[in-house]
């Protein structure tokens, strides 16, 4: 079974995407030609239907609502998703929210290599130490490194479990809110682009499509949040940041 990608593997692959359409992709031709009937792209395109956000970009191409000329949707949505998850203030803010003081995986690792130094400056395998019959300090303390090394090793398996299902599973709280909220800016802006006109109120379309794009990142949500929220909160904070920079 395959496993699902977390988060950043995501928005690494929608980067990648991004990068290999910029360097040598053909020019975008919706707009330009006349509409497919249920293709989902213009005849220039290479995309694929890889994640559920393309899926709901292919829905709203069908329905003529991203026809811009010469503008790519696929290309469009990924770039505000990257941006929106590595440089957007939301995300900025989420990372420095519920996060551990310090990153077990990497304190674990860095502990396991001086224990193996340790291990390793006796001149003996595990198994010469484990059977020594010396109850001296010092070989009392060898065999306790070598105890540690087994328990920071077991541990190590437990962080790197929890890291990857915690990974995929959506974020709740005020982390949560956050994740949301960088989504629903980077979306806003993206259908800005496509439309020309930020989303209106109870626009179910773009609702549609930024349930597409959490569920692409984190997967779908136990509990649905309050779109038409997530989208007001986005769209007076875009308009604010601008007003301010005005």
């Amino acid at each position: 079974m395959k496993q699902p990608l977390n988060p950043e593997q995501v928005v690494n692959r929608l980067a990648k995407r991004r990068a290999k359409a910029s360097e040598s992709g053909p020019d975008c031709m919706l707009g330009r030609e006349p509409s497919r009937r249920r293709g989902g792209s213009c005849s220039a395109c290479t995309a694929l239907e890889e994640f559920e956000i393309d899926r709901a970009v292919a829905q709203l191409i069908n329905s003529l609502t991203f026809k811009r000329a010469g503008v790519c949707p696929y290309l469009v949505v990924a770039s505000h998703l990257v941006a929106g998850f590595t440089v957007g203030p939301e995300a900025f803010r989420a990372r420095s929210v519920g996060q551990y003081r310090v990153d077990p995986v990497m304190e674990l690792k860095g502990a396991l290599r001086h224990i193996r130094t340790v291990l390793r400056a006796t001149g003996l395998s595990r198994e010469d130490i484990e059977v020594i019959d010396n109850d001296g300090d010092r070989w009392k303390a060898f065999r306790a490194v070598l105890t540690a090394e087994r328990a920071s090793e077991n541990a190590l398996e437990f962080f790197g479990r929890q890291s990857d299902v915690k990974a995929r599973r959506p974020p709740r709280g005020r982390t949560g809110a956050l994740h949301i909220q960088a989504v629903a800016r980077a979306m806003a802006l993206a259908w800005r682009r496509l439309t020309a006109r930020l989303p209106a109120k109870d626009n179910s379309k773009f609702h549609g499509l930024l349930l597409a794009a959490v569920a692409t990142i984190f997967g779908h949500p136990a509990k649905e949040p309050d779109w038409e929220s997530a989208t007001k909160t986005a769209v007076e904070r875009i308009k604010k940041d601008e007003a301010s920079r005005g």
